[in-house]
């Protein structure tokens, strides 16, 4: 048991130093993994598409979201959501000691 301490880890290699002074600044204690590179891990089509892009609204992401499944086809949004599926599975079943399932 840790205690009253904050323990973060993250797998991003890239941190802002910012981020990281102030982590260390409000005494977060900071957990840096990184893993090989997996095709697993990387992002699909869809992430393509969507990234950066901010929402006003719940209905609008619906929108958006909707238009995206028209234009790429329910199989490939079936199929990202399958390997979203595959790769957290393979998350839990290789830390189940630590994640509560």
């Amino acid at each position: 048991m840790v205690g009253d301490s904050v323990i973060l880890l993250h797998e991003n290699i890239h941190t802002a130093r910012k981020t990281e002074e102030l982590l260390r600044n409000i005494k977060w204690e900071i957990w840096s993994i990184s893993f090989p590179y997996s095709p697993d891990s990387a992002p699909n089509l869809g992430s393509k598409h969507l990234s950066g892009l901010r929402f006003s609204s719940e209905s609008v992401a619906k929108t958006v979201l909707e238009k995206l499944a028209q234009l790429t086809g329910l199989d490939f949004c079936h199929a990202g959501l399958n390997k979203f599926v595959l790769r957290s599975n393979k998350c839990l079943n290789r830390f189940d000691d630590t994640v509560e399932k």
